[in-house]
C-alpha cells in the first residue's frame, strides 16, 4: 500500500509541476515519495537487470550521457536520471515515473545513475550496481562535502560494503581515485590519458611513462572547439576516436563511458562510430545559434573544472568575442564561492579588450575576482539579473558569446532559452 501511495503521489505531483510549468519535476516527486516509502529506490531499482553508478566531482552528466548514447544506439533500453538531479530524490523520481502505480518496472534493460559525491554513500547500496565509475575527486562545495580527503575516506568505507561481484572503473591519472581499488574486494578496470596526471587537482602533462591502463588515450590532437582526435588502446588493439567535444577532461569522460560499454559487451567499433551523432547535455559544451550569433555554454562549479574550461576556451576566444559569467551561491551551487579565487581567470586577461558581463547573486564578487585577474574594469559590466545580462550580451554585435554559469544559473538560463524559444527544455533532451 505504501509503495502504491508513494508512486501515485509522485506521479500526481509531477503532472502538476509540468502542467503549471514549474520545472522538470526531477526532484520534488521523489522527495515526497520517499517520505511515504523510504525503501522506494531499492524496491524499484532491484527490478532492473543491470545498474550502473557514476560519481565524482566533474563529468558525471557527460559520462552518463555517453553511456546512454552507446547503449541506445545498440538497442538497449535505458533508464537514467537524465536531468542531472543526482541525490536520492532524483533517482527516486526517475524510477517512479517509469513504474506502474503497483510498483512494477518493465521495458528497461539498464539503469544509469549519476550520484552526487555525498549521496553515493547513502544510495549506492540501495541500487546494488553491477558497475561503478569513479571519475575524479576535486574540491567542490566545501560547505557540504568538506575537503577531498574526507570525501575519499567515506567512499572507501562504502566500498567495503559493496557487493564484490561489482566492477569498479577508475581514473588512474587521479591518485585519489586509483587507490580506491585497495578498499574494494572485487575487480577494477583503469582508464588514463597517456602523458597526463592529475596533481594537486590540476591536470598537467607528465613526461614519465606510466603503467598501461585497461583503456588508454594517446596521440592526442586538439581541433579547437570542434573536438579531439586520439588513439584508444585496449587489450591488444587500437581504435581511432573522433570525439565531438573539446577539452582533455572530456577524454576522461569518454574513456570511462567506453569502459562501461565494453564491459556490457557492446560492440566497440559501433560505440566509436556512434559519436558522429552524439549531442552534449545542456550546458556541457552546448552550442547554439541565436540571431546569427554562435553561443557556447560551459558549466563551471569548482576550481579544477573551471580552470579546465578556461584552458580549453582561452586559445579560442578573440577580443571581438564576449563572455557572460553567472555566479550564484544557492545550495546546489555551494554557498561558499571562495573557489573562484583558485580558478585561473587570469587566462581571460591575456585576451586584450575582451568584453565580460557578470551576473547572478554574487556578480559583484565575480567582477572583483576578474579585476584582480588583471582584466580592465572598463571591460567588465555588472547586471545581477541573468535575463537582462543575457539579452545585453546578445546585443553585442561582433564575435561569439561564451556563457559560463554555475549550476542554478544554468537552470535559470535554461528557462530563459526555453521561454524565448531558442531551444526545448533540458528535461526533454532524452
Amino acid at each position: 500500500m505504501r509503495i502504491f501511495l508513494a508512486i501515485l503521489i509522485g506521479k500526481i505531483l509531477n503532472l502538476v509541476i509540468k502542467t503549471l510549468s514549474l520545472g522538470g519535476g526531477s526532484a520534488a516527486p521523489g522527495l515526497y515519495a520517499l517520505k511515504i516509502e523510504p525503501n522506494l529506490v531499492s524496491m524499484l531499482a532491484s527490478q532492473i537487470p543491470q545498474n550502473i553508478i557514476i560519481t565524482g566531482t566533474n563529468g558525471k552528466t557527460t559520462t552518463s550521457r555517453f553511456i546512454t548514447h552507446f547503449a541506445q544506439t545498440q538497442k538497449i533500453k535505458v533508464l537514467r536520471n537524465s536531468t542531472g538531479s543526482n541525490l536520492e530524490r532524483g533517482i527516486a523520481s526517475s524510477l517512479l515515473f517509469k513504474a506502474t502505480v503497483m510498483g512494477k518496472i518493465k521495458g528497461v534493460d539498464l539503469g544509469i545513475w549519476e550520484l552526487d559525491e555525498a549521496a553515493f554513500n547513502n544510495v549506492a547500496l540501495k541500487i546494488n550496481p553491477q558497475i561503478i565509475v569513479f571519475l575524479n575527486a576535486f574540491r567542490d562545495q566545501l560547505d557540504r562535502y568538506g575537503e577531498v580527503d574526507s570525501v575519499v575516506k567515506k567512499w572507501k568505507e562504502t566500498l567495503k560494503d559493496i557487493n564484490h561481484k561489482a566492477l569498479l572503473i577508475l581514473n588512474k591519472d587521479d591518485t585519489n581515485i586509483a587507490k580506491l581499488a585497495k578498499s574494494f574486494s572485487g575487480k577494477a578496470n583503469f582508464f588514463a590519458v597517456k602523458g597526463y596526471m592529475i596533481r594537486d587537482e590540476a591536470l598537467s602533462k607528465e613526461s614519465e611513462v606510466n603503467e598501461k591502463s585497461d583503456f588508454e588515450a594517446a596521440n592526442i590532437k586538439l581541433n579547437n572547439l570542434e573536438g579531439i582526435t586520439f588513439q584508444l588502446s585496449m587489450n591488444s588493439y587500437q581504435l581511432k576516436v573522433n570525439l565531438p567535444l573539446p577539452g582533455i577532461y572530456h577524454i576522461y569522460d569518454f574513456l570511462a563511458s567506453f569502459g562501461v560499454g565494453y564491459n556490457l559487451n557492446l560492440d566497440s567499433q559501433k560505440m566509436i562510430d556512434s559519436l558522429a551523432s552524439y549531442n552534449p547535455a545542456f550546458g556541457r559544451v552546448e552550442k547554439l545559434s541565436i540571431n546569427g550569433k554562435k553561443v557556447w555554454i560551459f558549466l563551471i562549479k569548482n576550481p579544477a573544472g573551471t580552470t579546465q574550461v578556461l584552458q580549453t576556451l582561452s586559445p579560442n576566444i578573440s577580443k571581438n568575442d564576449s563572455v557572460l559569467v553567472a555566479l550564484n551561491d544557492n545550495f546546489a551551487d555551494g554557498t561558499d564561492v571562495s573557489w573562484i579565487w583558485d580558478s585561473e581567470f587570469e587566462l581571460l586577461a591575456k585576451i586584450y579588450g575582451l568584453k565580460i558581463i557578470v551576473s547572478g547573486a554574487r556578480a559583484a564578487d565575480m567582477a572583483l575576482r576578474l579585476k584582480y585577474a588583471g582584466i580592465d574594469p572598463k571591460n567588465i559590466s555588472i547586471n545581477d539579473v541573468l535575463e537582462k545580462a543575457f539579452k545585453l550580451s546578445l546585443e553585442i554585435e561582433s564575435g561569439n558569446l561564451f556563457i559560463l554559469p554555475t549550476y542554478t544559473a544554468l537552470l535559470t538560463l535554461q528557462r530563459i532559452l526555453t521561454k524565448d524559444k531558442h531551444k526545448e527544455s533540458y528535461w526533454r533532451d532524452d
